[in-house]
């Protein structure tokens, strides 16, 4: 049987609908009881250049990882502690301390495929690589998230994959990142990727639930019993960007059932009671109307938020309808604007 990991990003995903200020004692009891649960991955944050402020995690040195994932209570090794950098604001890589020096195991990298310059596209992969080279030289392990993995034409996927491979990574994932992706789609690109890497790199999945089908697909990665690990990401309550991600309750719940796994559910249902059940009462996440809509027009579902402020579904769907798709992809407050005035 395939081993299945799951890795929490409650903190650092769910962190989108408020700007990561779940405040400072917040976090530490969220972390306290998330190793509780037994998750073999526990994501604490985002590594950014910004100010630090102990009431959010985004961390702009691992010194201020380390301040935070020395308080937590393991059971040895597990669960393996993450943070998240990004290429398209990357953190100095001298802020980032040899791994020897901290407590994280994980560092996982949101990769571009390209980047525009003066209205020009050009390249980011290479850049990329050698971001995340250097932070293999370290001493961390590397998971590559490479964003919006849909935009990826199955030779591109292949010779992304064959790139990072080199580094020895952790984990490349299969990254659904506005909920867009079908179930058949994200396993072509986890079979794509099981045909080229090592079978002691694992094979990760980050979905979003625009389209409802972010459990499904996790349900049938996990039957393809793929012969290597695989990583599920999910958070408590599905809290996350837009719609949303993979809810831990039920991955957690099913693997029980299904893989003989041994998670705690009880902690996750203390963290909802204790926290996010107040949280959902002032901010948005989950499936909605609006969501479905973006993801089913391919479209950042930054645009799904503010139109639903301002334009009924019906116009939305118009409004996505005469976007050219690089507008699609980088949403500006300026541009939802012209849109919703293009339309009313």
């Amino acid at each position: 049987m395939n081993n299945i990991s799951v890795l929490d990003c409650t903190l650092r995903d769910g962190g989108y609908v408020n700007d990561w200020r779940f405040g400072e004692n917040v976090i530490e009891d969220i972390l306290h009881k998330l190793c509780r649960t037994n998750v073999d991955i526990l994501e604490i944050g985002f590594l950014r250049n910004e100010p630090y402020n102990p009431n959010r995690v985004v961390f702009p040195s691992m010194e201020q990882v380390q301040k935070l994932s020395g308080k937590l209570k393991r059971k040895g090794s597990r669960p393996k502690l993450a943070v998240m950098a990004e290429i398209a604001h990357p953190i100095p890589l001298d802020m980032i301390e040899p791994s020897e020096m901290n407590d994280i195991d994980i560092i996982r990298v949101i990769v571009w495929k390209s980047k525009h310059i003066n209205g020009k596209t050009v390249d980011a992969l290479q850049d990329s690589y050698a971001y995340c080279k250097e932070i293999v030289k370290k001493g961390y392990q590397l998971c590559i998230q490479p964003n919006r993995t849909d935009q990826y034409s199955d030779t591109e996927f292949e010779d992304m994959v064959k790139m990072f491979r080199e580094l020895s990574p952790m984990a490349i994932y299969v990254v659904d990142s506005w909920g867009t992706m079908y179930s058949n789609q994200v396993l072509h690109y986890m079979d794509l990727a099981d045909n080229i890497l090592e079978k002691n790199i694992s094979i990760g999945f980050h979905g979003h639930n625009n389209m409802m089908q972010v459990f499904g697909t996790a349900e049938k990665i996990v039957e393809r019993g793929y012969d290597r690990n695989i990583i599920l990401d999910a958070s408590v309550y599905g809290i996350g960007r837009g719609a949303g991600n993979l809810n831990l309750e039920l991955i957690t719940k099913y693997l029980n059932e299904i893989h003989g796994s041994q998670y705690l559910i009880d902690p996750i249902l203390e963290i909802y009671d204790d926290y996010l059940r107040d949280l959902r009462k002032k901010y948005v996440w989950g499936s909605s109307m609006p969501f479905t809509v973006s993801a089913a027009y391919g479209a950042n579902p930054n645009y799904a938020s503010y139109f639903a402020q301002v334009l009924s579904v019906v116009q939305m769907k118009k409004a996505f309808q005469s976007m050219t798709e690089y507008d699609k992809v980088l949403y500006t407050s300026e541009l939802a604007q012209r849109y919703q005035k293009e339309i009313v």
